[in-house]
């Protein structure tokens, strides 16, 4: 009796181990994060994170590395790799690249009192978006900011997300807007007798998803946190701790301190 609880159980967790979700990029410059459910020829059937939607596409409109990806998929789960794509496929080709434009400019104000070894600063982001398309809105999408500092103590290089702003975009074509974050005050203390202590800005993340969830746009200072979109898209409320990987970290660790808004 327990081998056959043992053998049923085993069917009932087989399926969950073969998610895996993976952020797919086209040659058009489109990404969408998505999971693989089967493979036949140069077709792979993708379930998206954003709807749970099944979508057929050929592998040729993917990135080399996804298509690489894709062979190992199917060589690791041969089962699949021969299914032919659910009924309720939705053939669709990937997301036409949007031609949208971001200017970035950062603005830092000293806010310093009479402490000759204190320095405190508000810093604030403006995106400036601009909607290139001569015919195609750009309407009910959604804006993901990340305000990132830190600690200057720290040696292990975390990040504290300061702040996770979501904001609406709508913009008609060749047109443009603006959106500006809450101002944060960071305080760091430099010189004197003391080891150097309190919170100085990193840098940002800008994310933008369109109706569907499909990502348009994504930047980022330093340019290598862009590659963690997934992680980002997950992250909690701010502030908060993540290693450079932006994995979540023990809340405690946040130096509330040297940060206000």
């Amino acid at each position: 009796m327990r081998s056959v609880r043992l053998l049923v159980l085993s069917f009932l967790i087989a399926p969950l181990a073969l998610a895996e979700t993976r952020v797919f990029v086209s040659l058009a410059g489109s990404l969408m994060e998505a999971e693989i459910t089967a493979v036949s020829g140069d077709n792979v059937t993708l379930k998206r994170s954003s709807d749970q939607q099944t979508l057929t596409i050929n592998r040729k409109t993917l990135c080399k590395e996804d298509s690489a990806y894709i062979a190992t998929w199917a060589a690791q789960h041969p089962d699949l790799a021969t299914a032919p794509a659910p009924t309720a496929a939705i053939p669709s080709a990937p997301v036409q690249k949007y031609r949208l434009v971001c200017q970035t400019q950062p603005a830092k104000s000293n806010r310093s009192g009479g402490d000759p070894y204190q320095r405190t600063f508000e810093h604030t982001y403006n995106f400036n978006l601009s909607n290139q398309e001569v015919g195609r809105d750009l309407q009910n999408a959604r804006g993901l900011a990340l305000i990132l500092g830190k600690n200057t103590s720290d040696r292990n290089g975390d990040l504290i997300v300061l702040q996770k702003e979501e904001f609406d975009i709508s913009i008609r074509p060749q047109s443009k807007m603006v959106h500006t974050t809450q101002p944060v005050r960071l305080t760091y203390f430099v010189g004197g007798d003391s080891p150097d202590a309190g919170v100085k800005s990193y840098g940002y993340v800008l994310i933008i998803r369109d109706a569907a969830g499909s990502i348009l746009h994504v930047e980022a200072s330093p340019d290598t946190s862009a590659k963690f979109t997934k992680e980002i898209l997950s992250l909690p409320e701010a502030p908060c701790m993540v290693d450079r990987e932006f994995k979540l970290k023990a809340k405690t660790d946040v130096p509330l301190e040297y940060i206000s808004f």
